[in-house]
């Protein structure tokens, strides 16, 4: 790929081109005299150095900073450079490569690291670098970028960047963030209240992070703080713990009750995972596949069985998976779609070449299956019959001894108001404002407790998100399950809740 076609695929180096308005919130906090030695190590569109030029422009009528600028796209420092700041050094290089002893060291370092996730390294390279810089887990790429440019500050230096929101919540970003506060004497986060809008208009959140007093001290991992990409702070989010906290007294996690695994993992959905339409076009008979939800909308109340999921592959979802007894068979079709995979796929990808033999997916049945990335929030859908599901969703088998009535009520709780707010408080918001749960996640989802026969106000529920009435579903499981621990002042306190739930929905979608 030639390095125009590089710079006109952001994606291909995990670039989130920086808007204006975060480039100057970042170069107006970095840029103090007007004179430092500035590093920039993935310049992009240059938006962050020609925020800093203008930053000391304003300050000295001219600009005065030295600024190092690096990138590992030749088309940026043949063509960006020149236009923001043709007085700059200008490297082309890969940043992690850069050996401070060839640079000197920096009064700041000002960067929109590459959003690179870890999945989508190259595999020796993954190890390379976790070992290179001590990361454990899946970090992505901008935190080998962070700590890499600590090698390049000043005592008493100072460090502007912006991650993935991600790394708020993430095991690996958390680690990253406290490494960082280990070295500063201050950091700070601010985290967005609505989505930057990315010059090459990407679907990602962010977050800043503001570090001063390089090698003077150290300081706790902050709080972070709530602000609008238009560089003005936010109000903060009043948060209703008395009546949360309330409430958790009472509530059991869904871990302790029930047995959390993902789903299968296929290796390749476009040829495991099938319509009818697409079985038919192969020939596939019936006795090599079997229904399992592949997607949320595919389940949307809170049951589903084999006929509900057979239904949706005749509308056209993919809720057959091919599992094939019949590969000997040289004419099967399930044999014909398995052969489009080519002996070079089986070897290079990792579910298929760990597999014995390499077609053949364990999917477990399942007694309920929970949404792994939500809008509005986590539902645990019961099944019937031989249900399974794939690795977009999370598969549940409740503990021998959980009766029905139970069941019914993990499920009503998810869909409580407090449920929903749990949901916000311990979820991992993702680009475009989706809602995730690892497995730790859901495990820790708070189960309240039932105050008598579930069954009708369980149907009515489901009903009601069929029919895509979600705040009445949401309403009648409070009624049902809160109402009676708080009490006949239950609507006035749970108002509190609603409406902390209501403002963590709106700043996760960005609005």
């Amino acid at each position: 790929m030639s390095s125009n076609a590089l710079f006109r695929k952001p994606k291909s180096l995990g670039a989130f081109y920086t808007p204006q308005t975060l480039a100057d919130m970042l170069a107006n906090w970095l840029v103090r005299t007007g004179c430092e030695r500035i590093l920039e190590p993935s310049v992009g569109e240059g938006a962050l150095i020609e925020a800093a030029v203008r930053r000391s422009i304003a300050m000295h009528g001219s600009s005065k900073i030295r600024v190092l600028a690096c990138d590992v796209n030749p088309h940026v420092i043949e063509t960006v450079i020149p236009h923001v700041a043709p007085d700059c050094d200008a490297r082309v290089i890969d940043f992690l490569q850069l050996d401070p002893a060839s640079t000197g060291l920096f009064h700041g370092v000002l960067t929109n690291p590459p959003f690179t996730r870890n999945h989508s390294l190259e595999k020796g390279r993954r190890v390379a670098l976790r070992d290179r810089f001590s990361v454990p887990g899946a970090a992505g790429l901008w935190v080998h970028f962070l700590i890499h440019a600590l090698e390049f500050l000043l005592p008493g230096g100072r460090l502007a960047a912006i991650i993935p929101a991600s790394g708020l919540f993430s095991d690996y970003g958390r680690t990253a963030l406290d490494r960082l506060c280990h070295r500063f004497a201050n950091v700070e986060i601010r985290e967005f209240a609505d989505r930057p809008l990315w010059s090459n208009n990407a679907d990602e959140r962010g977050a800043l992070i503001l570090a001063e007093g390089f090698a003077q001290g150290a300081c706790s991992l902050p709080d972070p703080k709530r602000w609008m990409v238009n560089g003005q702070p936010a109000g903060e989010i009043v948060r209703a713990d008395a009546v949360f906290e309330q409430l958790a007294r009472y509530a059991t996690p869904l871990g302790t009750i029930a047995e959390l695994r993902i789903g299968a993992v296929t290796g390749c959905n476009r040829i495991f995972l099938l319509n009818e339409d697409e079985r038919l076009l192969m020939g596939i008979d019936r006795s090599e596949v079997r229904p399992v939800a592949s997607r949320g909308r595919q389940i949307p109340g809170l049951t589903t069985s084999a006929a509900q999921l057979i239904e949706r592959a005749h509308a056209g979802e993919k809720t057959w998976l091919l599992a094939s007894p019949r590969i000997a068979i040289k004419n099967s079709g399930g044999r014909a779609q398995l052969a489009k995979i080519s002996p070079k796929s089986r070897r290079s990808i990792l579910w298929l070449s760990k597999r014995s033999p390499w077609w053949k997916i364990d999917v477990p049945d399942c007694d309920a299956i929970f949404t792994y990335m939500n809008d509005r929030g986590p539902r645990l859908v019961l099944t019937y019959d031989t249900v399974g599901c794939t690795n977009t969703l999370h598969s549940v088998r409740f503990n021998p001894d959980v009766s029905r009535e139970i069941r019914l009520t993990a499920s009503l709780s998810l869909l409580s108001s407090f449920g929903q707010l749990a949901a916000e408080r311990g979820g991992r918001s993702y680009g475009g404002g989706v809602l995730k749960f690892e497995l730790k996640d859901a495990r820790g989802m708070p189960i309240l407790p039932a105050s008598g026969s579930m069954e009708a106000i369980f149907a009515s529920v489901d009903a009601a998100l069929r029919r895509g009435e979600h705040d009445i579903a949401t309403e009648l499981a409070d009624e049902a399950l809160v109402a009676p621990l708080l009490g006949r002042d239950w609507r006035r306190l749970l108002a509190a809740l609603r409406a902390e739930l209501c403002a963590r929905r709106q700043m996760r979608r960005g609005r």
